[in-house]
């Protein structure tokens, strides 16, 4: 499996997405970020990860199911690459901005290994999510602990 790029420019659609579909879209694009598609920890790990987000802490089971259904729906009709500029574009502010980063760097991070091209596809989504390099690097710290880098 190739390794995922985001797209450049805008995305050809103007469909916009809920916020908590956003998030679950660019945590999906990001654990096949290594090539390899979505290990079960991966999956496992941003199901765990969203249910912790503020944006998510009502959600019932059934409310991840219907999440899931809908996403694997979007997957299935639209080129992931756009799918994931639709994302981005849907997150209406900052913190959810920053919600879809942490999720990413997350599941980026998740094997403990993070080779160049999972590093080059963070800074990307770090530059279409507009934030800057020194935030982007107190939420690394957040998330990691400042002991990594």
């Amino acid at each position: 499996m190739p390794q995922r790029r985001l797209p450049k420019g805008r995305s050809a659609s103007s469909v916009a997405l809920e916020p908590e579909v956003a998030i679950a879209i660019i945590g999906l694009f990001s654990a096949a970020a290594d090539g390899e598609g979505i290990s079960s920890t991966e999956e496992y790990a941003l199901s765990e990860f969203l249910s912790q987000v503020g944006l998510f802490e009502d959600y019932s089971d059934d409310d991840f199911e219907e999440l899931t259904d809908k996403v694997v729906s979007l997957i299935e009709e639209e080129e992931p690459e756009d799918l994931v500029a639709q994302a981005i574009e849907s997150l209406p502010n900052r913190a959810y901005r920053e919600a879809a980063y942490i999720t990413a760097i997350l599941l980026v991070g998740i094997d403990e290994e993070v080779p160049d091209s999972e590093q080059d596809y963070i800074s990307e989504l770090q530059e279409a999510l507009r934030i800057s390099d020194e935030r982007a690097q107190e939420l690394i710290d957040e998330v990691f602990g400042e002991e990594e880098e």
